[in-house]
């Protein structure tokens, strides 16, 4: 990757390919990594019905390298176009939870028009948080946040994922 951190990913079930059958890209939500039960589930299912499913951490996230702080939602978009074109080969169904499903319709817009796009044959998105970093966040921040946001770039809160 551009930031020199290395993706973990991957492929459960059947083959991948053009010639087999539609596989699925599954993109997890923010903080979260494919090791989630969301993913385990999918995976179990893709195995039973000889399906690929490219599963990956996001940098900062799992069992991939780099800082979560580093993280941006440009650059897992970067990322997860990265392991659509270099993993998760032939036709795609993509599955995407939470900030996943915002970063699956993302990805279609930037390959829509294109041969890879093409190969995007359809999305599944659970609770889909399109835009949630300004939505959900930043328009709940005091004006002290914003300005902290504004001044340094990064504002730190309080989580349950330490």
């Amino acid at each position: 990757m551009a930031g020199g951190e290395r993706l973990a990913w991957i492929n459960d079930g059947g083959p991948a390919g053009d010639d087999g059958p539609t596989g699925f890209l599954w993109l997890g939500g923010f903080m979260s990594d494919m090791a989630g039960t969301k993913a385990e589930m999918l995976a179990g299912l893709a195995r039973r019905a000889g399906r690929s499913l490219v599963r990956f951490d996001y940098s900062g996230h799992g069992r991939s390298t780099g800082a979560f702080t580093d993280g941006t939602i440009g650059k897992w978009l970067d990322e997860t176009e990265t392991v659509f074109r270099q993993v998760a080969q032939g036709r795609r169904i993509i599955i995407g939870s939470s900030m996943g499903g915002w970063l699956a319709l993302l990805l279609w817009r930037r390959l829509r028009g294109t041969a890879e796009g093409e190969r995007i044959r359809g999305m599944m998105l659970l609770a889909p948080a399109a835009d949630f970093t300004e939505r959900l966040m930043h328009a709940r921040f005091s004006d002290a946040m914003k300005r902290q946001l504004e001044e340094t770039g990064e504002v730190l809160l309080p989580s349950d994922y330490g």
